[in-house]
């Protein structure tokens, strides 16, 4: 077992975390799974509002033992055990993600709690550990287990007002943390680890679209239109897979990320819209959408991804902030156009160009501009 993993030079991602990543990846699948239903043409509003109500939980959950990973993984058994357990009570969540805004709300509630409150342990057991940092652990500590306590209460709520709550113990917990970055710069993050961590989930989540993809593939009858989505939403993925890895490893350098909260907050969203792009990729190769509702997926998802993928690298590197901004809007503008055209093999086909668009744009106006002064040396 190893002693120490906090600052070792040419970290890694370990096993546990891989093995974190692979449970991830089924409960995320749940929860994307849940959008490929249709009804008569359309997608219910219980069914838009799961999505965030599951996703956004699960991915703090992902981030909250990944930041503690990053900082004081010593690969202890204690770590171990208190993470197997976690990714047992994830698995558990999923199977009430689509009952989650019915009879399955409060068994929700209390598993997500549940696992805050783990997280809170281990936590607490750096606490003991590191004395030189234990008033910053001991904030980080409260805040977790107080968000935790809340949201498991909203399971003994009735009625709308039990969504507020768990969503209250959820916000208290990020905001306390988030207003705390400043001091929390002094318990450093591993960039090189978190960057790497951060793009193993932007891979899961690329690998959902491709699993959605191949799912929608698998049925009898076959058109051009059919083809031409297929050829179209994989371009989509595949150029989305370059630009995005393209420039990732100079976050591992940018001065700016000190405690990685902007990286991690951004990829909330960037999270999300791949997810909705997944759908909508599935639901242009089957045709069982209509264009109002595959619209709202498109446009969603690709704003939500160039929100995501855009604002780490306009806060880092000041000399793209311009073109980083002019970029986003010309691609935005033929995604919102592309909406509009009469057919949704067309929209996406628009869409898909647009993302070309922005490749196109991003390595002419952004990677070309050099960036060295926002550079640490190492």
């Amino acid at each position: 077992m190893l002693s120490t993993l906090y600052h070792a030079k040419e970290r890694h991602a370990t096993w546990l975390e891989l093995f974190l990543d692979l449970v991830f990846v089924a409960v995320i699948g749940v929860i994307a799974h849940d959008l490929a239903h249709t009804h008569d043409g359309h997608l219910s509003v219980a069914q838009l509002l799961r999505f965030p109500l599951v996703f956004v939980p699960v991915w703090w959950i992902w981030m909250t033992h990944t930041v503690y990973a990053n900082r004081f993984d010593q690969d202890s058994r204690e770590h171990r055990l208190l993470s197997l357990v976690i990714m047992a009570l994830l698995v558990m969540l999923s199977t009430v993600v689509e009952d989650s805004l019915g009879n399955g709300f409060a068994l929700l509630a209390l598993l997500y709690g549940t696992i805050r409150l783990l997280l809170a342990l281990l936590y607490g057991l750096a606490y003991l550990r590191h004395t030189a940092q234990r008033e910053r652990l001991k904030s980080i500590t409260l805040a977790i287990a107080l968000g935790g306590v809340i949201s498991a209460s909203a399971a003994l709520i009735e009625g709308p007002l039990r969504y507020a709550v768990f969503y209250l113990g959820l916000a208290i917990d990020v905001l306390w943390q988030f207003c705390q970055r400043r001091q929390l710069d002094q318990l450093p993050i591993d960039r090189r680890h978190l960057v790497e961590r951060i793009g193993l989930l932007a891979i899961i989540i690329l690998g959902e679209s491709m699993i959605s993809m191949v799912a929608a593939l698998n049925h009898e009858q076959w058109d051009g239109f059919d083809a031409g989505s297929a050829v179209a939403g994989f371009l989509l993925i595949g150029a989305i897979w370059w630009i995005y890895f393209d420039s990732f490893p100079l976050l591992e350098r940018a001065k700016r990320l000190t405690n990685g909260y902007v990286l991690i907050f951004s990829h909330l969203f960037l999270c999300m819209g791949l997810l909705l792009l997944a759908n909508m990729i599935r639901h242009a190769i089957l045709g069982d959408l209509d264009q109002a509702t595959f619209s709202l997926l498109g446009v969603s998802g690709l704003c939500l991804f160039y929100l995501g993928k855009q604002v780490p690298y306009w806060y880092a590197f000041a000399p793209w902030r311009r073109a980083i901004v002019g970029n986003t809007l010309v691609c935005v503008t033929i995604t919102v156009a592309s909406s509009f055209l009469p057919r949704v093999e067309y929209s996406l086909f628009g869409m898909m160009l647009g993302m070309l668009v922005y490749v196109a744009l991003t390595f002419k106006r952004i990677l070309s501009v050099d960036v060295s002064d926002d550079l640490s040396a190492h």
